[in-house]
């Protein structure tokens, strides 16, 4: 069973001054539950101003959707690549090549 999308959002200026995660769901065109997933990885912006439910300003969201670039929260790598990688940079590492 699919779920109902949102109707896209045209103009900034017919939206409530605070929006709610189905408002942010319609303007960006994802659903809620990738909005959720992306604010619990810290990788979704704008943040909300309130949490419980989950609040948003106009203005804040329309700053970040007119951004030229977005920021997203980078990841620190991990795993057996990244100390594979370290271990190459290590001097005794080098010694025994």
């Amino acid at each position: 069973m699919a779920t109902r999308q949102p109707a896209p959002v045209k103009n900034f200026n017919d939206l409530p001054v605070t929006l709610t995660i189905d408002d942010l769901a319609a303007i960006y065109r994802i659903s809620t539950k990738t909005i959720r997933r992306n604010l619990y990885a810290k990788t979704f912006r704008p943040l909300p101003f309130r949490k419980f439910p989950y609040l948003w300003r106009r203005d804040d969201v329309v700053r970040e959707f007119n951004a030229p670039t977005r920021t997203f929260a980078t990841r620190k790598p991990q795993g057996f690549a990244v100390t594979r990688a370290r271990a190459r940079q290590h001097p005794e590492y080098q010694a025994t090549k």
